[in-house]
């Protein structure tokens, strides 16, 4: 079952549980998990999860940034060192890297087709942020102010996005692991776009330093389905920062490139 958590103490989330129930009646309320709290609170019901068994958690959520960019994005979750947003300390969630690039290509599809959304940028974000659970788990997210969160046409992009995670068909393609570059991922977006790629753990050079073995691993076996190769983007980390990740990676036979 692919579930979808509507979580009504965060504004966009709420929004969109509200347009999906509305306009995609056919998914049934058994696929639905309403919680008061915050997206940020999921960790606490990771037991009921257990219960629920789902092959899949879709969060929408608010994306928040201090630039305000209008952007629509999806993203896997975990954290590489410290819970400063929730979850657990260097514990990842499983990352769906189908779902999340069907995501994206979902969501570049509407921008294409709909006048309202030609402000948004569309793009994956790295991993970050809780939950930090056994689950795999996306999250499908309205930014980065107020004025978006309140966008009817955006709000109603993340609810089709999600209808179509939901009940679409997800194209196989060849999956990775990233480390590398900006918070925004923008190198491993270009090959998501262009090529026949997803990619489900990405840690960004802001957190290259706090990896160890254990978080490396991590990214590889909790990506699924089961990374081909570990993606560098060479120019987006330090010297010292390759030598630990490359090593790690040849020390368990995972295989890497440079973008």
């Amino acid at each position: 079952m692919k579930l979808i958590v509507i979580a009504k103490g965060n504004v966009v989330s709420a929004r969109i549980g509200k347009l999906l129930k509305e306009k995609h009646k056919e998914i049934p309320p058994s696929q639905y998990f309403e919680i008061k709290d915050n997206v940020l609170d999921l960790d606490k019901y990771e037991k009921d999860f257990q219960k629920l068994k789902p092959e899949l958690i879709i969060v929408p959520s608010t994306h928040k940034s201090e630039a305000g960019v209008p952007m629509l994005n999806a993203h896997s979750t975990g954290n590489w060192a410290s819970a400063d947003l929730g979850g657990k300390p260097n514990t990842l969630s499983i990352a769906p890297a189908l779902y999340v690039r069907q995501g994206i290509l979902e969501f570049q599809r509407l921008k294409s087709e709909k006048k309202a959304l030609q402000k948004y940028e569309v793009g994956m974000e790295v991993t970050h942020h809780s939950p930090s659970i056994p689950f795999p788990v996306v999250f499908v997210e309205v930014g980065s102010s107020e004025k978006e969160w309140s966008d009817f046409a955006a709000c109603e992009a993340a609810a089709d996005v999600i209808y179509d995670l939901v009940t679409g068909d997800l194209e196989k393609v060849t999956v990775a692991i990233g480390f590398g570059g900006g918070h925004y991922a923008p190198q491993f977006n270009k090959r998501l776009s262009e090529g026949k790629t997803a990619f489900g753990h990405i840690c960004p050079k802001y957190h290259a330093d706090d990896l160890t073995e254990d978080t490396i691993l991590q990214a590889f076996n909790k990506t699924i389905p089961k990374p081909a190769f570990a993606a560098l983007e060479w120019k987006g980390l330090k010297s010292d920062q390759r030598k630990k990740i490359t090593e790690i990676l040849e020390k368990n036979k995972i295989s890497w490139e440079k973008i």
